[in-house]
Protein backbone atom coordinates (compact mmCIF):
# COMPACT_ATOMS: atom_id res chain seq x y z
CA UNK A 1 0.00 0.00 0.00
CA UNK A 2 2.65 2.51 1.10
CA UNK A 3 4.80 1.79 -2.14
CA UNK A 4 1.16 2.62 -3.91
CA UNK A 5 0.98 5.71 -2.70
CA UNK A 6 4.55 6.91 -3.36
CA UNK A 7 3.84 6.18 -6.90
CA UNK A 8 0.65 7.80 -7.05
CA UNK A 9 2.29 11.05 -5.74
CA UNK A 10 5.31 10.72 -7.87
CA UNK A 11 2.81 10.29 -10.91
CA UNK A 12 0.70 13.60 -9.75
CA UNK A 13 3.34 15.19 -9.20
CA UNK A 14 4.91 14.47 -12.37
CA UNK A 15 1.70 14.97 -14.38
CA UNK A 16 1.24 18.32 -12.90
CA UNK A 17 5.05 19.38 -13.82
CA UNK A 18 3.96 18.47 -17.13
CA UNK A 19 0.62 20.63 -17.23
CA UNK A 20 2.69 23.84 -16.20
CA UNK A 21 5.18 23.04 -18.72
CA UNK A 22 3.22 22.42 -21.83
CA UNK A 23 1.21 25.77 -20.30
CA UNK A 24 4.02 27.37 -20.29
CA UNK A 25 5.76 26.31 -24.00
CA UNK A 26 1.94 27.29 -24.99
CA UNK A 27 2.25 30.61 -24.03
CA UNK A 28 5.83 31.37 -25.68
CA UNK A 29 4.82 30.25 -28.87
CA UNK A 30 1.41 32.76 -28.83
CA UNK A 31 3.39 35.42 -27.98
CA UNK A 32 6.06 34.95 -30.45
CA UNK A 33 3.91 35.89 -33.28
CA UNK A 34 0.93 33.01 -34.21
CA UNK A 35 -1.41 35.59 -32.25
CA UNK A 36 -3.45 32.83 -30.51
CA UNK A 37 -2.57 29.92 -27.96
CA UNK A 38 -2.32 26.82 -28.98
CA UNK A 39 -2.55 23.30 -27.47
CA UNK A 40 0.36 21.59 -26.70
CA UNK A 41 1.32 18.48 -25.57
CA UNK A 42 4.65 16.60 -24.32
CA UNK A 43 5.50 13.09 -25.15
CA UNK A 44 6.89 10.34 -22.70
CA UNK A 45 6.70 9.97 -19.22
CA UNK A 46 7.74 10.07 -16.85
CA UNK A 47 8.24 14.05 -17.39
CA UNK A 48 10.68 15.10 -14.52
CA UNK A 49 13.36 12.53 -16.00
CA UNK A 50 13.41 14.23 -19.47
CA UNK A 51 13.57 17.68 -17.55
CA UNK A 52 16.90 16.66 -15.60
CA UNK A 53 18.33 15.89 -18.51
CA UNK A 54 17.40 19.02 -20.54
CA UNK A 55 15.92 16.77 -23.11
CA UNK A 56 12.08 16.72 -24.09
CA UNK A 57 11.49 13.89 -26.76
CA UNK A 58 8.93 15.11 -28.63
CA UNK A 59 6.23 17.96 -28.43
CA UNK A 60 3.00 18.18 -30.36
CA UNK A 61 1.39 21.49 -31.11
CA UNK A 62 -2.11 22.30 -32.66
CA UNK A 63 -4.49 25.56 -33.27
CA UNK A 64 -7.30 25.75 -34.87
CA UNK A 65 -8.96 28.78 -36.71
CA UNK A 66 -5.93 30.71 -36.66
CA UNK A 67 -6.91 34.31 -37.78
CA UNK A 68 -3.37 36.34 -37.66
CA UNK A 69 -3.77 36.93 -41.49
CA UNK A 70 -6.40 37.56 -43.63
CA UNK A 71 -7.58 34.22 -44.16
CA UNK A 72 -7.38 31.71 -41.28
CA UNK A 73 -6.37 28.52 -40.87
CA UNK A 74 -5.42 25.52 -38.75
CA UNK A 75 -2.37 24.06 -37.49
CA UNK A 76 -0.64 21.38 -36.23
CA UNK A 77 3.14 20.54 -36.13
CA UNK A 78 5.49 18.38 -34.04
CA UNK A 79 9.02 18.93 -32.68
CA UNK A 80 11.30 16.55 -31.65
CA UNK A 81 14.69 16.69 -30.17
CA UNK A 82 14.07 19.68 -28.12
CA UNK A 83 16.82 20.84 -25.94
CA UNK A 84 15.98 22.97 -22.93
CA UNK A 85 18.61 25.89 -21.22
CA UNK A 86 20.24 26.39 -18.44
CA UNK A 87 17.29 28.19 -16.87
CA UNK A 88 14.69 25.93 -18.24
CA UNK A 89 13.28 29.22 -20.17
CA UNK A 90 14.31 28.36 -23.43
CA UNK A 91 15.20 25.54 -25.93
CA UNK A 92 16.56 24.40 -29.32
CA UNK A 93 14.71 21.67 -31.44
CA UNK A 94 16.59 19.50 -34.14
CA UNK A 95 13.61 18.70 -36.02
CA UNK A 96 10.32 20.28 -36.34
CA UNK A 97 7.42 19.25 -39.49
CA UNK A 98 4.21 20.69 -39.78
CA UNK A 99 1.40 21.59 -41.51
CA UNK A 100 -1.00 24.60 -42.39
CA UNK A 101 -4.24 23.75 -43.57
CA UNK A 102 -6.45 26.85 -45.33
CA UNK A 103 -10.46 25.67 -46.10
CA UNK A 104 -11.92 26.34 -49.68
CA UNK A 105 -14.32 28.35 -47.78
CA UNK A 106 -12.31 30.81 -46.41
CA UNK A 107 -10.20 30.71 -49.75
CA UNK A 108 -13.75 31.49 -51.46
CA UNK A 109 -13.89 34.85 -49.16
CA UNK A 110 -11.34 36.47 -50.30
CA UNK A 111 -13.55 36.74 -53.97
CA UNK A 112 -16.45 39.11 -53.45
CA UNK A 113 -18.99 36.40 -55.18
CA UNK A 114 -22.11 35.32 -53.44
CA UNK A 115 -22.57 31.44 -53.08
CA UNK A 116 -18.93 31.03 -54.67
CA UNK A 117 -17.51 27.35 -53.95
CA UNK A 118 -13.80 26.20 -54.43
CA UNK A 119 -13.16 22.39 -54.51
CA UNK A 120 -9.75 20.23 -55.93
CA UNK A 121 -10.10 19.50 -59.54
CA UNK A 122 -7.49 16.61 -60.10
CA UNK A 123 -8.49 15.97 -63.74
CA UNK A 124 -6.69 19.32 -64.28
CA UNK A 125 -3.76 18.50 -62.59
CA UNK A 126 -2.22 17.70 -58.88
CA UNK A 127 -2.71 21.58 -58.12
CA UNK A 128 -6.27 23.02 -59.63
CA UNK A 129 -8.83 24.28 -58.30
CA UNK A 130 -12.74 24.84 -59.72
CA UNK A 131 -14.92 28.11 -58.50
CA UNK A 132 -18.46 27.40 -59.52
CA UNK A 133 -21.15 29.71 -58.66
CA UNK A 134 -24.95 29.32 -60.36
CA UNK A 135 -24.31 31.69 -63.11
CA UNK A 136 -20.51 30.40 -64.02
CA UNK A 137 -17.39 29.24 -62.79
CA UNK A 138 -13.64 29.86 -63.83
CA UNK A 139 -10.39 27.37 -63.51
CA UNK A 140 -7.52 27.90 -61.10
CA UNK A 141 -4.11 26.81 -59.62
CA UNK A 142 -2.79 26.94 -55.96
CA UNK A 143 1.07 27.90 -56.11
CA UNK A 144 3.55 28.20 -53.36
CA UNK A 145 4.92 32.06 -54.16
CA UNK A 146 7.45 33.33 -51.74
CA UNK A 147 8.17 32.21 -48.34
CA UNK A 148 5.10 31.39 -46.22
CA UNK A 149 2.72 33.04 -49.20
CA UNK A 150 0.49 30.73 -51.53
CA UNK A 151 -1.43 32.10 -54.35
CA UNK A 152 -4.38 31.46 -55.78
CA UNK A 153 -3.77 32.49 -59.33
CA UNK A 154 -7.17 32.35 -61.75
CA UNK A 155 -6.84 30.67 -65.00
CA UNK A 156 -10.25 30.45 -68.37
CA UNK A 157 -13.62 32.16 -66.69
CA UNK A 158 -16.62 30.98 -67.62
CA UNK A 159 -19.26 33.70 -66.43
CA UNK A 160 -17.71 34.66 -63.21
CA UNK A 161 -15.96 37.57 -64.99
CA UNK A 162 -19.43 39.00 -66.05
CA UNK A 163 -21.20 38.15 -62.49
CA UNK A 164 -18.44 39.72 -60.30
CA UNK A 165 -18.30 43.10 -62.89
CA UNK A 166 -21.97 43.15 -61.94
CA UNK A 167 -21.26 42.88 -58.52
CA UNK A 168 -18.49 44.95 -57.88
CA UNK A 169 -18.12 47.01 -60.96
CA UNK A 170 -14.62 45.39 -61.83
CA UNK A 171 -13.27 42.55 -63.02
CA UNK A 172 -11.80 39.40 -61.50
CA UNK A 173 -7.96 39.71 -59.81
CA UNK A 174 -6.07 36.86 -61.78
CA UNK A 175 -4.72 36.17 -58.68
CA UNK A 176 -4.87 36.19 -54.80
CA UNK A 177 -2.15 35.80 -52.31
CA UNK A 178 -3.09 33.73 -49.02
CA UNK A 179 -0.67 35.12 -46.20
CA UNK A 180 0.61 32.32 -43.83
CA UNK A 181 1.84 34.69 -41.02
CA UNK A 182 4.47 33.84 -39.01
CA UNK A 183 4.58 29.98 -37.62
CA UNK A 184 6.27 28.78 -34.53
CA UNK A 185 9.41 27.59 -34.07
CA UNK A 186 11.14 29.13 -37.11
CA UNK A 187 8.68 26.95 -39.36
CA UNK A 188 9.02 27.59 -43.30
CA UNK A 189 6.28 26.24 -45.60
CA UNK A 190 8.05 23.90 -48.47
CA UNK A 191 5.33 22.46 -50.38
CA UNK A 192 1.72 23.07 -51.26
CA UNK A 193 -0.70 20.71 -51.68
CA UNK A 194 -4.60 20.36 -53.22
CA UNK A 195 -6.30 18.42 -50.89
CA UNK A 196 -9.89 17.13 -50.13
CA UNK A 197 -9.88 19.24 -47.27
CA UNK A 198 -8.47 22.69 -48.54
CA UNK A 199 -4.97 23.95 -49.44
CA UNK A 200 -2.38 22.38 -47.26
CA UNK A 201 0.92 23.68 -46.58
CA UNK A 202 3.75 21.67 -45.56
CA UNK A 203 6.61 23.75 -43.36
CA UNK A 204 9.91 22.08 -41.86
CA UNK A 205 12.82 24.17 -40.05
CA UNK A 206 15.67 21.56 -38.14
CA UNK A 207 18.07 23.59 -35.59
CA UNK A 208 16.10 26.02 -34.56
CA UNK A 209 14.38 27.54 -31.61
CA UNK A 210 10.85 27.13 -29.51
CA UNK A 211 10.42 31.54 -30.08
CA UNK A 212 12.42 32.07 -33.44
Amino acid sequence: ITLIVILAVLFIGDQDAKLYAQHMIADKIGSSGLGTTPSVRIEGWPFLTQIAAHDVKAIDISASNVTSGKVPFSLTARATGVHLNSSFNGATIDQINGSATVTYASIAGLIPIPGLTIGPDPADGPDAVQLSTALGGATGTIEDTSANVITLKLGSLTGLAGLLSGLTGSSPAQSYPIDIPKLPAGLVVRSVAVTSKGVVATASATNTTLTQ
